[in-house]
């Protein structure tokens, strides 16, 4: 008898799908608090993006989500492995949350965040997930200003 994946691994779709900062999203989710090296790693990745308080910010603030998720969450959060190009469910879910936080939509972040924790703890997760999104909106326009115009053209083109 064959395992059925958990709902909220199952493959929705390709990181390349997302815009530049749900995949950072969804890349900083999975390297979260998962083990001592990708811990590390995002925790420099971030103070190297953001500067070293903003940085150490935006992983105290997505430390929280995952506290909150775990502690008030439906069923276990699941996220893919680091290296991963899939997109799994509760990965989307997230990806969609902090795109509609970016765009001060926070109606639809806390309808959306329902999904993932108890009703009575959506608004307080959607608040996270748009303090969060402060930092992704910050990288993609960090990455940005170092992309060679010629590469940042070539990908509008494409």
């Amino acid at each position: 008898m064959s395992r059925r994946p958990h709902p909220g691994a199952r493959r929705v779709g390709w990181l390349s799908d997302l815009a530049p900062a749900e995949r950072m999203a969804v890349r900083c989710l999975r390297a979260c608090n998962r083990d001592a090296g990708s811990d590390t790693q995002l925790t420099a990745d971030l103070a190297m993006t953001l500067g070293p308080a903003r940085g150490r910010n935006a992983k105290a603030v997505l430390s929280e989500l995952l506290d909150c998720a775990r502690t008030y969450g439906r069923r276990p959060l699941c996220r893919h492995a680091c290296s991963c190009d899939c997109l799994g469910a509760d990965e989307a879910v997230f990806a969609a949350l902090i795109s509609h936080a970016m765009n001060d939509e926070h109606e639809e972040a806390t309808l959306l965040s329902a999904l993932l924790v108890r009703p009575d703890m959506a608004q307080a997760f959607a608040g996270l997930v748009t303090e969060f999104s402060f930092a992704m909106s910050a990288m993609v326009r960090s990455a940005a200003a170092h992309v060679p115009q010629t590469h940042a053209l070539r990908a509008v083109v494409h």
